[in-house]
């Protein structure tokens, strides 16, 4: 049996040239790390990315555990393509030539761009390429019933406490379209502005009625109060939704959701919350 070596910052060679190559191809080069061998603070970034995804320990050291992850998750692409017709040869859980090659022509074949890595758009095409349910093309609402009905009814709740704790919270954003989510992916990388996700679209929450924004008012405007984004997380958290205030690559204070247990992923490959 292959063992891996530890990886971590300062690493250096083949078996980081592998990494980046595998977190490239599943879309996870969010920072536009180069594939050099070298293991820097980006890869670091991307490689906490993926820990996050699978709940791992977040470290940003590859060790036995995230290399497993890691590996497997690119062996189920390469079988997946190959099932589908597009032979990316052994699964051996490298991102290599090989697969990336049989990526483009899957791509291509379903009027996809052609780059070689699994976006979710591709991840979708791929696992679940006749969901009963496409949220793909859904337009963004600031609606709650625009939510899953289990999200939808704890907004409710967490409104109603709002109200009863004094804050003026309404909701400005709740499902957002895949489209408008990649413009946000855009902003501050091909497009002008600063970088406020590492989620392209089809990889945010809000992309599947999961998650929602809302703001403290004060006198009809939006508050730049951080105690009041605190209580208003408190009292999220106090009815069962997960906020955005408490994460770690990127804090963000309005946001809040409910995942069910089930990374985006998932959801791309076609798993769906329980009714």
């Amino acid at each position: 049996m292959l063992v891996l070596p530890i990886l971590r910052v300062g690493s250096v060679g083949p078996y980081v040239k592998r990494l980046q190559m595998n977190l490239n191809g599943l879309s996870l080069n969010y920072n536009n790390f180069a594939i050099n061998g070298v293991f820097d603070i980006k890869t670091r970034n991307a490689v906490q990315n993926f820990q996050d995804r699978f709940k791992l320990t977040r470290d940003g050291i590859v060790g036995p555990v995230t290399w497993n992850y890691l590996l497997e998750n690119v062996k189920t692409i390469q079988r997946q393509l190959t099932f589908r017709g597009y032979n990316s040869g052994y699964p051996d859980g490298c991102f290599g030539n090989v697969t990336t090659n049989a990526v483009r022509r899957f791509q291509r074949d379903n009027k996809l761009y052609p780059e070689g890595i699994i976006n979710p758009r591709t991840r979708q095409r791929l696992f679940n390429p006749f969901p009963k349910d496409n949220f793909e093309y859904r337009p963004s609402s600031n609606a709650i019933s625009s939510l899953n009905l289990r999200v939808e009814l704890l907004v409710s709740r967490f409104l109603e406490l709002t109200r009863a704790n004094n804050l003026d919270v309404r909701i400005y954003n709740a499902f957002r379209s895949w489209d408008e989510q990649d413009r946000l992916f855009a902003q501050g990388r091909t497009m002008p502005g600063d970088i406020v996700t590492n989620a392209r679209g089809g990889d945010s929450y809000h992309n599947w009625g999961l998650a929602f924004d809302a703001a403290p008012y004060e006198n009809g405007i939006v508050s730049n109060d951080t105690k009041k984004y605190a209580k208003m997380g408190q009292l999220g958290q106090q009815v069962g939704l997960e906020w955005g205030g408490t994460f770690i690559s990127i804090v963000d204070l309005p946001h809040f959701q409910y995942t069910f247990g089930l990374n985006t992923w998932s959801l791309l490959n076609g798993a769906r919350p329980p009714s």
